[in-house]
């Protein structure tokens, strides 16, 4: 079922309940609203006339460069949203989401959907594009949480180091804290999914037309790849950003 344009405009109008507790409360948000709405609106009507083209065109290579575009887009999201280690975290971020882009869509696409053809837009965008903001996002945590982990604690690092560990054992404390901390928000994501929360992607099916039965395989199926993606990232992120930070003497390069 479509959603008419003065439908849609309505929906604007909830947003007058936001705006009424920042002026009570005198937060000066308004602004910051208006302003994060109207970009988004803007966006998303250009990233929609864009896909419907690219949808229309079932182009293997239009589909790649567009998955492209996706990919530069996150990295260079990513190294901004990171403020350490700038210089090496761009190779490091390309490498991490490539190779578990590679693992992760082929098998999904390949073995599990299988679109006729293989390289259908619309499925291999709209499944991406869940991936890998997934996976952007928790790369970000993680090697966040990585490197707070290293620099909250260099001399529990170096004493582990002076007696006689290996720079895997040195780091092993800090590496287990990030991952666990990156992790923890997709379980609790995950163990919530259908009795307390309808995500996404089934919600959109549903009001789409599909059955219930069909919606849920397919949620099923995005979570565990979402979850492996997201799993295979913040590993490979760290044990490539863990090669680079450190010299041969396993001493911290300095930025």
């Amino acid at each position: 079922m479509d959603i008419s344009y003065l439908g849609l405009g309505l929906s604007f109008l909830l947003l007058l309940f936001p705006i009424l507790i920042f002026s009570q409360l005198k937060l000066k948000l308004t602004g910051q609203l208006f302003n994060s709405f109207l970009r988004m609106v803007i966006q998303l009507a250009v990233i929609g006339l864009v896909l419907q083209f690219v949808f229309n065109q079932v182009n293997l290579w239009l589909t790649l460069l567009w998955m492209l575009i996706m990919i530069t887009n996150a990295v260079f999201t990513l190294r901004s949203r990171l403020k350490f280690q700038r210089r090496i975290l761009t190779p490091i971020l390309i490498m991490a989401l490539s190779f578990t882009s590679l693992i992760v869509m082929p098998w999904i696409i390949i073995l599990v959907i299988k679109p006729d053809p293989l390289y259908s837009p619309m499925f291999l965008i709209p499944i991406y594009g869940m991936v890998l903001g997934n996976s952007m996002n928790s790369c970000a945590l993680a090697l966040e949480r990585f490197e707070t982990g290293l620099s909250d604690n260099w001399k529990a690092y170096l004493t582990r180091l002076s007696l006689g560990a290996s720079l895997w054992e040195a780091v092993l404390p800090s590496f287990k804290r990030a991952m666990q901390t990156s992790l923890m928000p997709q379980l609790l994501t995950i163990a919530s999914i259908g009795v307390v929360s309808l995500p996404g992607m089934m919600t959109g099916q549903i009001l789409g037309g599909s059955s219930p039965l069909v919606a849920i395989k397919y949620q099923m199926m995005i979570m565990i790849s979402i979850f492996t993606s997201v799993t295979l990232t913040d590993y490979l992120a760290i044990r490539i950003y863990l090669s680079r930070r450190f010299d041969k003497y396993y001493l911290p390069k300095v930025d």
